[in-house]
């Protein structure tokens, strides 16, 4: 019996160290995003000062060409309209309009910006778009690979998409897209609303991020000394004369 109540504080003390190495390990990461999202933030003003640029010098540059500002003149395919499926704006549910642009130097997807969804799901908002050729100023966005659901709802255009992955969108409107999307500045032109984030979190909340994940590892060592100490108090008067 003796030995089954010294296992219990040993365990309970094997459990407070894993939990601490996890708050550890939870902070450090957080210091890692804060970096990244620092060194994010330098770029993104830095070329955000720049001149436009044009889809020639955009794939003449060498490296990671978001955020560069960026002009482009063309003609959308308005048979092939994209909806990005479930953006939330203000609490309200809706789609990221992605129409392709036909250019002098490739197709290209264009982000025209966030619309509401009308109120029942099998119902798709009517979208009409200019088909006269246009120039539109805009920035350079790279979209991420994520392996969520890439189902498509419709058989006809438009489509619902679950995420702008340009290799699967190019299998969609069978067309060869440059690596790249342009969201639109101006987006009320066209009645919709930019929704464009850039940084979605500031480098600023990981670090407040992290120093609570220290802290609350902190809060967990000094609290599992103490009743380690407590403990072995308790177990020195127990068996002492």
């Amino acid at each position: 019996m003796l030995l089954r109540l010294r296992a219990l504080p040993l365990l309970a003390a094997l459990l407070a160290l894993v939990a601490i190495i996890i708050m550890l390990r939870l902070g450090f990461w957080q210091l890692a995003r804060a970096e990244q999202k620092q060194v994010r933030e330098q770029q993104l003003e830095q070329r955000l000062a720049l001149q436009p640029l044009s889809l020639q010098d955009i794939n003449r540059q060498v490296g990671d060409v978001a955020d560069f500002p960026v002009q482009v003149s063309g003609t959308f395919n308005t048979n092939r309209i994209l909806l990005w499926d479930n953006r939330v704006v203000k609490g309200q549910v809706g789609y990221e309009v992605l129409v392709p642009m036909a250019t002098n130097y490739g197709e290209v997807l264009i982000n025209l910006g966030w619309l509401k969804a009308p109120a029942l799901r099998e119902q798709l908002p009517a979208i009409a778009l200019p088909t006269h050729r246009l120039t539109l100023d805009g920035m350079i966005v790279v979209p991420g690979h994520n392996p969520i659901s890439r189902e498509v709802l419709e058989s006809g255009w438009p489509k619902r998409i679950q995420q702008p992955d340009l290799s699967y969108v190019a299998d969609i409107l069978q067309l060869d897209i440059l690596p790249y999307v342009v969201q639109v500045s101006n987006t009320t032109q066209f009645g919709f609303q930019n929704n464009w984030r850039p940084v979605v979190m500031p480098a600023e909340k990981h670090l407040a991020y992290a120093v609570q994940w220290f802290g609350l590892a902190l809060a967990c060592l000094i609290v599992t000394l103490v009743a380690i100490t407590k403990q072995r108090k308790k177990h020195g008067k127990s068996i002492s004369p």
